[in-house]
């Protein structure tokens, strides 16, 4: 299921899909905002959603606070806002460039308070934005974020927001968990074919190898071997492979924040690019296990 709002020329435009099944009703939409109704599973029952878009020309970002509180009144509901707000609630979220004015900052402090939203904080990197200008300049800030009242906070006490990487876009994508994800204890050793191998050349080179060793040394019934070397030596290969993907991701991330927090330099930016590209890389392969 979907809901569009189109964009306007070649900017703007948002969307907001759920799985089927999930009830989901749209209360209003416009450039800057998607918001609607949601019925969440067990007892947790209806609650508030937006998906918010900040104005990015600053003299029109009164308009965008003014909506934001607007919104906030439609509904008593447990109430959730993440997006990007295209604005900063300190001077400790920029790097680089010239200062924010304090009243800038003060407007959207002043209307998170009024909605009674509260930051739900983040882990990953500390900067969701990152431009360079033409003269080598790099600025950072964290312009994206999930807010939430208190009565939501309570429903999804285990909620944590994710500052996830991309080598696409000069935004980090936000990953909220509502819960936490439970890894069901595996009852046995079972073999499954794992869509990411198809993604290695060195996938096919094995299947034949082991094909070829399969009929060589059965007499009898030499699909069930050929079956049998398969599984054998794509686990084997798996296992030197991918076996080691958890670790990587995981050094890959604390290698990003780590060059997040270095001074700024020529070099360090082409680092940050280079570890995006190696980590999207890595997190397809994760999502395809």
């Amino acid at each position: 299921m979907k809901s569009f709002v189109p964009s306007e020329g070649k900017s703007g435009g948002l969307a907001l899909f759920w799985k089927e099944g999930i009830k989901l009703d749209i209360q209003t939409y416009s450039q800057s905002h998607i918001d609607a109704l949601v019925h969440g599973r067990g007892e947790v029952g209806w609650w508030h959603l937006t998906g918010f878009y900040g104005d990015p020309d600053t003299n029109k970002r009164p308009e965008s606070w003014r909506k934001l509180r607007y919104l906030s009144k439609t509904s008593d509901l447990p109430w959730l806002v993440i997006g990007d707000f295209n604005e900063i609630t300190s001077v400790f979220e920029k790097e680089g460039g010239s200062d924010r004015p304090r009243q800038q900052m003060g407007n959207f402090v002043d209307t998170i308070n009024w909605c009674s939203l509260k930051d739900l904080g983040y882990t990953g990197p500390k900067f969701t934005w990152l431009y360079q200008t033409a003269a080598g300049v790099q600025i950072r800030e964290r312009l994206d974020r999930a807010l939430a009242t208190n009565g939501w906070m309570d429903l999804f006490l285990e909620a944590k927001l994710f500052h996830l990487t991309s080598a696409a876009s000069d935004h980090s994508p936000l990953s909220l968990h509502m819960v936490r994800r439970r890894r069901m204890r595996k009852m046995g050793r079972v073999f499954r074919f794992e869509s990411m191998w198809l993604k290695e050349p060195r996938c096919e080179e094995i299947v034949h190898e082991a094909w070829d060793e399969g009929k060589a040394i059965a007499s009898d019934f030499s699909l069930m071997s050929c079956l049998d070397r398969c599984r054998a030596r794509l686990e084997d290969w798996n296992k030197v492979e991918f076996g080691h993907v958890g670790k990587t991701i995981a050094d890959l991330q604390k290698h990003l924040e780590w060059l997040e927090r270095q001074p700024m330099s020529l070099e360090n930016i082409r680092s940050m690019k280079a570890t995006r590209v190696d980590l999207n890389c890595w997190l397809e392969k994760e999502d395809a296990m």
